[in-house]
């Protein structure tokens, strides 16, 4: 009679991250954007489960067709996933296009829920891994200079 022991790795170790999706959305006032102002404001919200909306760094960028311009400003998410930011007009495009959009990218983090006994430093609970997302505004029409 044989005995034999199988050994299966992670069986009682800790659970892998859950991979996180969500959305972003992104709205820009004024539009249309006359050509004597110089900021916009872009606001909106992460749309995920309540670990990933809270605290979470979007970069912006304005897009002209294809092209993907650098980067015009950054904002963080508060508890509930919404944000505000002011960021520049798009530079030197009203003479060349009548529409450009604002994307805006969301980081990606890992957070970690549960253990909420009081003095424990690490939490053992849950990991989220909150995955990166892309968002774009509808179109903003460029108001060209009056000659």
């Amino acid at each position: 009679m044989a005995i034999g022991l199988v050994v299966v790795p992670n069986a009682f170790g800790v659970k892998s991250a859950k991979q996180v999706g969500g959305t972003v959305s992104v709205g820009v006032t004024p539009n249309p954007l006359p050509d004597t102002t110089t900021t916009v404001t872009a606001s909106g919200g992460v749309a995920s489960n309540s670990g990933c909306r809270k605290d979470r760094t979007l970069h912006f960028f304005w897009v002209n067709g294809s092209t993907v311009g650098p980067e015009v400003g950054t904002a963080m998410t508060t508890s509930n996933g919404s944000y505000t930011a002011t960021l520049p007009r798009p530079t030197d495009t009203s003479l060349t296009t009548s529409s450009v959009t604002l994307r805006a990218t969301v980081d990606q983090v890992t957070r970690k829920v549960g253990s909420k006994k009081k003095g424990k430093k690490t939490k053992k609970g849950r990991r989220f891994d909150c995955l990166a997302i892309t968002g774009d505004s509808a179109p903003v029409t460029l108001v060209a200079p009056t000659p």
